[in-house]
């Protein structure tokens, strides 16, 4: 699709609307996606197509769905010869359900088991609903539903089944095996495969098996082994069926492991039992090539820790920012700024003589130097804030950016200057990224430049990259990890089989090469990697994988004490990781300690 200068769309009785190339939000198999002024436009990659299966007639009757948690079809999308181009709806605010469900996310917004079982609630409330009018959801996949906080909102709507129209797709992944396609009981399992996510972290069909290799999704769904057969195996990371609410839990195991089917009870209802926090082990010694060393107790558990060790943690249901390199607190920030640092209108740097706060206000960037414990008031250094409109901050590695979702030039560096004593705040160089059709991760960023993935990575003092990545075009990303080019790691559904894969990819030439794609059970994605150039990861429960990022040597080291459930981080002096309010240094006895690029 050539957007150029834009392309004129007109809303039947509404007049036109120009879509240009900052709108754009992604390009799937059937359309264009663009987000303009409080509506979603989708532009069909093939009108003629699209006219001949009668989408006109289907999305009119789309257009009746009348239910907050459905993203329903308003009215069609035509040219300047009125045929037929697209259809547009109103804009859902929300994270894609799977992102939600990660424990990353999960503690990052306060999210927990009160919250997931209204959320689910929600969910029964709109499958419902599309049953009334009625229409069949089909492909009610977790990549189709969005969550605002609690609130659920469900996507791509125009591939329902209603009318005479039957639906266009189904992910292998909810799909029922046992009954008729598709269905109102076909609808329900899919619910619940997708809700049991949200409660436990992982799909009910995953978990190691002996009878079952990894990734034979398939055969465990046809012979009903689920999470709740005895001889499943689960990884720490996750969550425990003390978080399900007693009825529901019995209508999942009813359902997934029974293959008996129906309308799921309500998931307002009690739990089986208050979930206890898990227990951590105490200081450890030396477990094969590996060592634990303790290093201090913090006052709360982390929301949420950036590339310099600062954190935001909470205790008794108050926040607080703490500096794990000093092991110290940093006091004299408010609450909402503390909620501002984790969703991204703050930022929090560190400085040799404290830690700098950047925060969007009225079209200004406002910074604050906040002291360490030895700094006296008139040590502080005043910073004058620098004007610029954007949309929120970004922190990729050790750098700051901010976001503009509007203008072509998506992404602008924040530098702070050293003049003297005093401290500046400068715009450094600008990237014509549009961040509308950028998502935004853990050191790195992805660009759907219409249609073409491109890897955004930040190297240096001062460069940003920006390399092709084509082997993205098979896979929706749920959550991505990068310190160096060369060790950028992904989880992914691809889209041909539904599967989550963990993918590593390194620059080549051509761009960015996939060095492996694995199959795994969850998306929590567990890896650190060092000033010097070692990469660290917890991919399964009892084994270290360790990587050199600057060659292909890599060793796994058996460590039972190592389980997903702990959360890798690092210092300038090595790897950390968090096991609940326990800090531990993870000494690592391995061939090789450093790299050159």
């Amino acid at each position: 699709m050539d957007i150029g200068k834009g392309i004129r769309v007109v809303m039947p009785g509404k007049g036109e609307v120009m879509l240009r190339a900052q709108d754009h939000l992604a390009t799937g198999g059937e359309g264009a996606v663009f987000q303009r002024a409080g509506m979603v436009y989708k532009l069909y990659l093939d009108p003629v197509a699209a006219r001949a299966r009668g989408m006109e007639e289907k999305i009119g009757l789309l257009a009746q769905l009348r239910h907050p948690c459905i993203v329903a079809p308003i009215d069609v999308l035509r040219d300047q010869q009125q045929a037929l181009v697209g259809h547009y709806m109103p804009a859902a605010p929300g994270v894609p359900l799977i992102e939600l469900c990660t424990n990353a996310w999960r503690n990052a917004n306060g999210f927990g088991d009160d919250q997931a079982a209204q959320l689910v609630e929600n969910m029964r409330a709109a499958v419902t609903a599309a049953h009334a009018l009625p229409a069949l959801m089909v492909d009610g996949n977790e990549t189709n539903w969005l969550a605002n906080g609690v609130e659920p909102r469900v996507i791509d709507v125009d591939s329902w089944q209603i009318g005479r129209f039957p639906a266009t797709a189904m992910m292998a992944t909810i799909r029922d095996y046992h009954g008729a396609q598709p269905s109102p009981a076909a609808d329900w399992f899919a619910w619940g495969i997708v809700t049991f996510q949200v409660f436990m972290g992982i799909h009910p069909y995953k978990g190691s098996h002996p009878d079952f290799r990894r990734g034979d999704l398939e055969a465990r769904m046809r012979a009903n082994v689920s999470v709740f057969d005895p001889r499943t195996r689960l990884n720490a990371a996750v969550r425990h069926f003390a978080a399900i609410p007693a009825a529901l839990r019995d209508w999942y195991a009813d359902t997934f492991q029974r293959g008996l089917r129906g309308s799921p009870p309500s998931a307002l209802q009690p739990r089986i039992a208050a979930s206890a926090p898990r227990k951590y082990r105490a200081t450890l010694g030396a477990m094969g090539r590996l060592q634990h060393e303790h290093v201090l107790t913090l006052p709360g558990t982390v929301r949420w820790i950036d590339a310099d060790g600062l954190a935001v943690i909470e205790s008794e249901g108050r926040l607080q920012a703490y500096d794990l390199r000093h092991r110290q607190a940093l006091d004299g920030l408010a609450p909402a700024t503390l909620q501002g640092i984790i969703g991204g209108r703050c930022c929090l740097l560190a400085h040799q003589r404290g830690s700098i706060l950047l925060e969007i206000a009225a079209g200004t960037i406002s910074a604050q130097f906040i002291p360490g414990p030895g700094d006296r008031p008139p040590a502080r250094p005043q910073i004058a804030a620098l004007p610029l409109r954007a949309d929120r901050l970004l922190r990729l590695g050790r750098r700051v950016f901010a976001v503009s979702d509007a203008g072509a030039s998506g992404l602008a560096e924040i530098r702070i200057e050293h003049l003297g004593e005093r401290l500046l705040l400068a715009i450094g160089q600008s990237w014509p990224v549009h961040a509308r059709a950028t998502r935004f991760f853990d050191g790195l960023a992805v660009w759907d430049c219409l249609g073409t993935p491109f890897i955004l990575l930040p190297e240096g003092p001062s460069a940003l990259l920006i390399d092709r990545a084509e082997v993205l075009r098979d896979y929706r990303l749920i959550n991505a990890y990068a310190r160096d080019r060369h060790a950028v790691v992904m989880h992914g559904l691809r889209r041909d089989d539904g599967l989550l894969y963990r993918l590593r990819l390194r620059l080549g030439k051509a761009g960015y090469e996939l060095i492996d794609a694995t199959v795994v059970y969850e998306s929590e994605l567990n890896v650190a990697v060092t000033a010097r150039g070692v990469a660290v990861a917890l991919f399964d429960d009892g084994e270290v994988t360790v990587w050199n990022t600057a060659g292909d040597s890599e060793q796994r080291i058996a460590d039972r004490a190592a389980t997903r459930d702990l959360r890798l981080f690092a210092l300038a002096d090595g790897v950390y990781y968090l096991a609940d309010r326990e800090v531990f240094r993870l000494r690592l006895g391995v061939a090789f300690r450093s790299s050159t690029h």
